[in-house]
């Protein structure tokens, strides 16, 4: 699991029989690594940290702990200078249910996450505001102080930094996923890729295992469980493909997870 932002690296690795659930920040000014959370066996079954997301020294992610018939959702957040996580939310679902609480892309110093239709957007100072969907929230992205909001359906609200509603749009069809770039906002419909500024709107296309991972500046990173494929905005160029399973994007810069490995590359 990987997320960035600025020169922020955030990363989980899977669970172990003598590690359990930690995020780790690595600074690429510093080359330094950051642990929240202190190295600890697993008390119950864990699923590994899904949800991540990281901005200006905090990181926030989702925790799952499997049992017989539910499963427990638990997000958390920790900062470098607090690295003990604080439990912000708990759930319960059915075993192999879609998770109850998401965790959006972060940036600029803002967290967005959801439960349903109650969005919360907590700042990298531990200040948070709140905003409540028309419907359930299935996607999240922060970028320039703005929050995006894709709900089931085909809606998408974009949210100013006090959370006060700057636009609405409507697609076609049903929204999986949200980003926001300096070429506009790009959302995910199937295996489509939409990219719409204003009455401007450009469709780019994915393998039917395409999710979309990334977005940011002028280009967009999807993956197939395989392959990390980077593409550029606003033409739908695609500029490289790499071996791996989920990446990240900051700037310019790719950050792809391939096992035990990530590779940095600067895109161009």
């Amino acid at each position: 699991m990987l997320a960035a932002d600025g020169s922020e690296l955030a990363f989980a690795t899977m669970p172990t029989a003598s590690d359990c659930d930690r995020v780790f920040i690595w600074e690429s000014l510093t080359h330094r690594v950051a642990q929240l959370g202190q190295k600890q066996r697993c008390k119950v079954k864990s699923l590994g940290v899904s949800g991540l997301g990281v901005t200006k020294g905090r990181a926030m992610w989702l925790t799952t702990s499997s049992g017989p018939t539910l499963s427990t959702v638990k997000l958390w957040t920790a900062t470098t200078k607090r690295p003990t996580p604080r439990q912000l939310l708990t759930a319960n679902v059915a075993s192999g249910d879609e998770a109850p609480i998401i965790v959006g892309t972060a940036s600029g110093g803002l967290l967005p996450y959801a439960q349903d239709t109650a969005v919360t957007v907590l700042r990298s100072d531990g200040k948070s505001f709140n905003w409540t969907a028309t419907d359930h929230v299935v996607g999240l992205a922060a970028r320039g102080g703005q929050v995006a909001v894709a709900q089931d359906g085909n809606r998408v609200t974009v949210l100013d930094s006090n959370g006060n509603v700057v636009s609405v749009d409507l697609y076609t069809s049903a929204v999986n996923a949200v980003a926001l770039t300096s070429k506009g906002q790009l959302v995910q419909r199937g295996t489509t890729l939409e990219l719409r500024r204003g009455a401007d709107a450009h469709d780019y296309t994915m393998s039917a295992t395409g999710v979309l991972d990334d977005a940011d500046a002028r280009w967009a990173v999807w993956s197939d469980g395989k392959f990390v494929h980077v593409i550029r905005l606003p033409d739908g160029a695609q500029v490289g493909v790499y071996p791996g399973t989920t990446a990240a994007l900051s700037g310019s810069t790719l950050y792809v997870a391939n096992g035990k490995t990530i590779a940095i590359r600067t895109i161009r």
